[in-house]
């Protein structure tokens, strides 16, 4: 006599019930995270040097997505709006045209995106003047930037004024950026980092024009984004300003930190390295330079952060795997670390 139940499956079938309903919930969970991080809060990593030292190559940060707009998940169109962005915000957004190399595209969830500091609002004239400044770490050829809001009268100054690096230039992994000169800057109610040293300002022309020495108008509804790495930074400067339905969202809070030393492993002491620069801090002998980095790693320190930017996926996973992992730190001083 059998107790098998006729309504019951048969046992192959419950098992492919139980299969698709399992792989339906993985989909659906992937669907469901990919939607809130298009939309809500995004993860990103920082590859670049152009916000050092508020932002460190490789620093991890959520994004507040829903900060500014609601965008229709799995694309960046906008719904409505919520805010705008204050003077001072770190965004993230779409760069302009100008600011793509040729055969890259501005288009897809996938394309470039962008960190920086807004600098200038809509309706501002800003006025950038150039000088030599004396400092603790010598000559730096320094970019006052100055604006005058809509319907003012005066230029009002974010009043940079250098400070002690202290260790906050110990574990940057960017030569350059630890032999320049560390300032704060006034941004409403909060003080924030930059740093310039002697180079010249990032001004290019022949991407986009705009007459900063005598003061440049921002047009209504766009916004002048600077990185805090003045002079290792591609920004409004050189290829325009950003169009308000461009900006995606404003960076958070860091929650995970690792310096890798791409840039800074030949040398003994990062702190050493930030108070010294590269030509005067000691490095490890050529044994100790073999054990710690890869032979494209030893003589392109002077290249800065964008060196490996190109680098093909399986000379990465190589160098990762038997360099990179071996000498990394994790700053877990500033982790939590929120963002202003």
């Amino acid at each position: 006599m059998s107790f098998w139940n006729k309504n019951q499956p048969e046992p192959k079938e419950e098992e492919k019930q139980n299969f698709f309903s399992s792989v339906t919930s993985f989909v659906g969970i992937i669907v469901l995270v990919f939607a809130f991080k298009s939309s809500i809060l995004d993860a990103n990593n920082i590859p670049s040097g152009s916000m050092i030292p508020t932002l460190k190559i490789g620093d991890f940060l959520f994004v507040n997505k829903m900060r500014y707009s609601f965008r229709l998940p799995f694309t960046e169109k906008e719904l409505f709006r919520i805010d705008n962005p204050k003077r001072g915000d770190i965004v993230t957004f779409i760069p302009p045209e100008a600011a793509f190399e040729y055969g890259e595209s501005r288009d897809g969830m996938f394309s470039k995106r962008f960190v920086k500091r807004v600098i200038g609002m809509p309706g501002d004239t800003i006025r950038i003047t150039r000088k030599y400044k004396d400092t603790k770490k010598g000559r730096v050829f320094f970019a006052i930037v100055e604006y005058k809001p809509k319907d003012g009268k005066e230029f009002i100054s974010y009043d940079p004024r250098e400070v002690d690096q202290n260790k906050e230039l110990a574990d940057i992994d960017n030569t350059r950026a630890s032999s320049r000169a560390l300032f704060v800057e006034t941004k409403g109610e909060f003080d924030h980092f930059i740093l310039e040293g002697p180079e010249d300002d990032r001004m290019s022309p022949s991407r986009f024009y705009c007459d900063f020495a005598n003061g440049c108008e921002i047009p209504d509804s766009q916004y002048m984004v600077m990185g805090d790495n003045r002079d290792d930074s591609s920004d409004s400067r050189v290829w325009g300003f950003v169009p308000r339905e461009d900006i995606l969202g404003k960076a958070l809070v860091i929650y995970f930190s690792i310096n890798w030393k791409d840039h800074t492993c030949q040398f003994k002491d990062g702190l050493e390295l930030s108070e010294k620069g590269p030509d005067l801090a000691e490095r490890w002998n050529m044994d100790e330079i073999q054990k710690h980095c890869d032979a494209s790693e030893w003589d392109h320190y002077q290249y800065g952060s964008n060196y490996f930017e190109y680098e093909p996926r399986l000379a990465w996973l190589k160098r990762t795997l038997l360099y990179r992992l071996w000498r990394m730190e994790v700053r877990w001083h500033r982790i939590g670390r929120i963002l202003q």
